[in-house]
């Protein structure tokens, strides 16, 4: 397709706009407008991006014709990432909860505004919804191919294993179909918090990349499945992103956002008798990540909103007796050290764990890019 003028992006539930940031290198797209209902959010993004056209706006109250005029137009491309706690694994699963329903929302603002290319992106369980069933079947009558599959970051050059529902959707008069190309990342060896060793993806492929018995299932009723396959480029490991850090709490680090957490005593006892890799087990029965170290050859599990806390998932440092710092974590998410956050800690953690890790924001991009330019 030739490109005769700029194509109009905007970003929905966008956040601090990771949607977004891999289309900065296409010169033909400019951002029309992000918008989501945190004002910390668009506070960080403008502190980073002063310029950036950012609404704050609750979603389900806000019309087609209002977010067409806040764009300034025409919307070729529309991307978002909804609210994903009522489908959640680690949520309540609740098909009743409110915040499912921004998943049709975003459909109809698809089915008002005709973009040319669609990207959403949420847990795997969200596909199994009747919710998500309306969404393809809506894209359908609007006259769009389109294709989806569960994917993980990891596959796609992340050191995170987080599994991800990702949609693509084009117009039938731009592309018949639409393909999610291959994985090229999976080749060399890496820890496996399961064997309590390194072995290949081949070996102990579920336990490497945190696969779920729930999120197989869905996957494999994707119409791409991609999880077993992989390619042969090395991931990069804990070790690899976290490399060139300055030291914790420094007057550098600290620029960075990278700076220690306050643990009680109890919690840092507990972490100093935990080796690399392992988890704590004393007292009543966690969950198989809760209380965990990370290992330096090994990935990172799902960063969450709750790493800064010790006990809610595998977030440990490697070495140090301490959860990893924000800067770290923004790391494994994919942002660069150049994006700076405010100093609300905790709103910062919520930024972080809520953020679409880079390596399938670049999946979305790609196939949007293939199939238009």
């Amino acid at each position: 397709m030739s490109i005769k003028k700029k194509l109009r992006l905007v970003e929905l539930y966008a956040g601090t706009g990771r949607a977004f940031e891999p289309f900065r290198s296409w010169r033909n797209v400019e951002l029309a407008l992000l918008a989501d209902n945190s004002f910390y959010a668009s506070q960080t993004y403008k502190h980073n991006f002063p310029k950036a056209p950012y609404v704050n706006a609750d979603l389900n109250k806000f019309s087609s014709q209002e977010l067409q005029r806040q764009a300034g137009g025409r919307v070729d491309i529309l991307i978002g990432c909804p609210p994903c706690q009522g489908f959640s694994d680690g949520g309540s699963r609740d098909p009743y909860d409110a915040r499912n329903a921004h998943i049709t929302r975003f459909m109809s603002y698809v089915r008002d505004l005709q973009p040319m290319a669609v990207a959403l992106e949420n847990v795997p369980l969200a596909a199994s919804s009747g919710r998500f069933a309306k969404v393809t079947q809506g894209l359908e009558k609007c006259g769009y191919s389109w294709s989806a599959t569960i994917a993980n970051s990891v596959l796609w050059g992340s050191c995170q294993s987080r599994q991800r529902l990702i949609l693509v959707a084009i117009k039938k008069n731009i592309a018949r179909e639409v393909k999610i190309p291959r994985p090229q990342f999976g080749g060399g060896t890496y820890y496996s918090y399961s064997l309590g060793r390194t072995c290949g993806l081949s070996e102990d492929t579920v336990g490497l990349l945190g696969i779920t018995p729930a999120t197989q299932r869905v996957a494999r009723l994707m119409p791409e499945y991609t999880l077993e396959s992989w390619g042969k480029k090395r991931i990069p490991t804990v070790r690899d992103v976290f490399a060139g850090l300055p030291k914790i709490d420094s007057r550098e680090g600290k620029k960075l956002g990278h700076y220690s957490w306050n643990h009680s005593p109890e919690v840092l006892r507990r972490m100093a008798s935990v080796p690399e890799g392992a988890r704590w087990t004393g007292g009543k029965r966690y969950y198989s990540q809760a209380y965990g170290r990370l290992h330096g050859d090994g990935f990172s599990r799902t960063i969450t909103t709750y790493f800064n806390n010790a006990g809610s998932g595998r977030f440990w440092h490697p070495s140090e007796n301490r959860a990893i710092s924000l800067r770290e974590a923004a790391r494994i998410q994919g942002f660069p050290d150049g994006f700076t956050f405010l100093e609300n800690d905790t709103k910062n953690c919520r930024l972080v764990g809520n953020a679409l890790d880079s390596a399938l924001s670049n999946l979305s991009y790609r196939i949007i890019r293939e199939n238009i330019e």
